[in-house]
């Protein structure tokens, strides 16, 4: 796979709403899969609005969470046993979605419901047990899916290449790459974010889901080579600024090895 000039972003087959799949995870490490909650009567909510019925849409999940889990393992480390997972994913997603619209209505309805720290933190901790996280874009609340958690879950069950898919996102995901139209992250590591998706491609050839991981690949790149609204790389007259972008990269500079304040938009990186 050659880093070439100017690419455009993929979608993923089963991809969240926009850059929300840069989400913050929790750091903790556990050595172990998580086992799922305990099934019973959910967790109830009393804020009088949409929130109430979160509850209820995550009611009966962790079973069947549990019994794609055992079907995996008895197709252990097979495209099968990924497949398994990324049809348990799909159904996960639409979940999430049904979360984030509650969530929508509720701070429509009544936009400090979630800075009350107990309903906030309820609901962080409810989400948290079924494997979703409570993030923020741009002030707006949604429900993200906790990589890491899905990680530990499937552990052992999935193949090599699906296990180091996950961990990549899942290590991503605790540090948001960009925010607002603007990078948060310094464009030496947003390099190096599309170096190592590179690497990941080249390692796993046959990887059963190599669209998303060519999606970060091309998403990372093209953001390093172009820039975004808030964290510019050209100047009006199309060159790179000498002052933000690629042009202060030490990555770039080693690659090239010169300056690049010359580049041009039709910038283009050689095969490594």
């Amino acid at each position: 796979m050659n880093r070439a000039c100017a690419l455009v972003f993929l979608a993923l087959l089963t991809c969240t709403k926009g850059e929300r799949s840069a989400n913050v995870l929790k750091d903790s490490v556990q050595s172990r899969a998580p086992e799922p909650a305990a099934l019973g009567a959910p967790d109830s909510f009393s804020t009088g609005g949409p929130l109430d019925e979160i509850p209820s849409l995550l009611a009966g999940f962790d079973s069947e969470a549990e019994a794609v889990r055992q079907q995996a393992r008895a197709f252990a480390a097979t495209p099968r046993a990924d497949s398994l997972f990324l049809s348990f994913r799909n159904r996960f997603l639409k979940v999430g979605e049904q979360i984030t619209d509650r969530l929508e209505q509720a701070t429509s309805i009544q936009s400090t419901v979630l800075e009350d720290t107990s309903t906030s933190r309820q609901l962080t901790t409810l989400l948290g047990k079924h494997g979703f996280a409570l993030a923020y874009t741009e002030g707006n609340a949604y429900a993200d899916e906790d990589i890491a958690y899905w990680t530990r879950f499937f552990e052992g069950a999935l193949t090599p290449a699906m296990q180091r898919y996950l961990g990549l996102r899942a290590t991503e995901q605790r540090t948001r790459f960009s925010e607002d139209a603007a990078l948060q992250i310094s464009w030496d590591e947003l390099a190096g974010r599309a170096v190592t998706w590179e690497q990941f491609a080249d390692s796993y050839p046959d990887f059963t889901w190599k669209d998303a991981a060519r999606f970060w690949y091309n998403t990372y790149l093209s953001t390093y080579l172009t820039g975004m609204d808030n964290s510019r790389v050209f100047t009006d007259s199309g060159t790179l600024d000498p002052r933000f972008g690629p042009a202060t990269s030490t990555w770039l500079r080693s690659t090239l090895g010169h300056e690049p304040h010359n580049l041009s938009l039709s910038v283009s990186l050689s095969s490594s």
